[in-house]
């Protein structure tokens, strides 16, 4: 939080809180009762009251499930639904995404649920994000990632009860996999258009995703105009992305070289005009038909 150009509040370098690098922050909660929720790769998820940085309010320590082959988590992001503030799913370094409980609940003790776990991604996760549920249709268990390894997978989150056998602890594949040409940063889903998402990389592209239209390229790409300064590779890259939360008419995008640009979506990829029920449903039943037939069945 700043004002000008330095912070109202920052949390201390003590051993109270983070002693890596913050990969994300998320805010949960009410409007008049909220939290600030951060992780690192140091294991650790803090919770924070808006009016005191001096020590977290909360301090939760991912210890690895059973059979995994480090002994701690080092989580890379995490998102929550937006109806539960209280469950959480981290990205973490070596690809796999948990799913995590802030609080000791029936059949789950705070932190990981090592019931379940979602693998798919070979290199770390830069980004999960929850489906909004907004709409006729709840889409809430939807999940976006995006890793290093190339790609943005879409997963449905299963209750930890659903997937649990008496063999060992159960791993969820991805519904889709989204195979790209560069590494990619950040993959976010419209808040108002249910089939749509955003993703940035590597190579500085902001790509526009309808997956009820086409699941193997976008249906937009564009690069923010470039600037006569010599930028190398690596600075054209795009690492954020978010979109404008009440209309979904615009987005911006964050680069390794410090630039924010904002872009207008056309109206058939953002906004309310002729927003339409059976787009929710149209991504139920592509949903039901790629867990029932995979995708190849899915697309005929």
């Amino acid at each position: 939080m700043r004002a000008k150009s330095a912070p109202v509040q920052k949390t201390p370098l003590t051993g109270y809180g983070h002693t890596h690098p913050i990969y994300s922050v998320d805010i949960v909660g009410t409007q008049n009762a909220n939290n600030i929720i951060s992780t690192s790769t140091d294991g650790v998820v803090c919770g924070w009251s808006m009016d005191v940085f001096a020590q977290p309010q909360e301090l939760l320590e991912l210890k690895a499930p059973p059979g995994y082959k480090l002994d701690d988590v080092s989580p890379t992001c995490l998102a929550f639904p937006q109806t539960d503030p209280t469950f959480f799913l981290v990205g973490s370094e070596e690809g796999t995404i948990f799913p995590c409980h802030r609080y000791d609940r029936a059949g789950a003790k705070a932190g990981v649920d090592a019931r379940v776990s979602y693998k798919g991604h070979t290199a770390p996760v830069m980004s999960v994000d929850f489906h909004p549920a907004r709409g006729p249709v709840d889409l809430g268990d939807l999940v976006l990632s995006s890793s290093l390894d190339w790609s943005v997978r879409l997963w449905k989150v299963r209750a930890p009860a659903a997937t649990s056998t008496a063999a060992g602890e159960p791993t969820v594949s991805p519904l889709i996999d989204f195979v790209r040409e560069d590494v990619v940063y950040d993959a976010q889903w419209s808040p108002i258009k249910p089939s749509v998402f955003a993703l940035v990389d590597g190579a500085g592209w902001l790509e526009l995703w309808d997956i009820t239209v086409e699941t193997e390229e976008p249906v937009a790409r564009i690069s923010p105009s470039s600037r006569k300064d010599g930028r190398t590779m690596l600075a054209k890259s795009l690492n954020k992305v978010v979109w404008e939360p009440s209309e979904g008419k615009r987005l911006a995008t964050g680069g390794i070289d410090g630039v924010v640009t904002v872009f207008e979506v056309t109206s058939g990829l953002g906004g309310r005009d002729d927003l339409k029920a059976e787009e929710w449903t149209n991504v139920k039943k592509l949903v039901n038909r790629v867990e029932a037939h995979g995708l190849n069945g899915a697309m005929v």
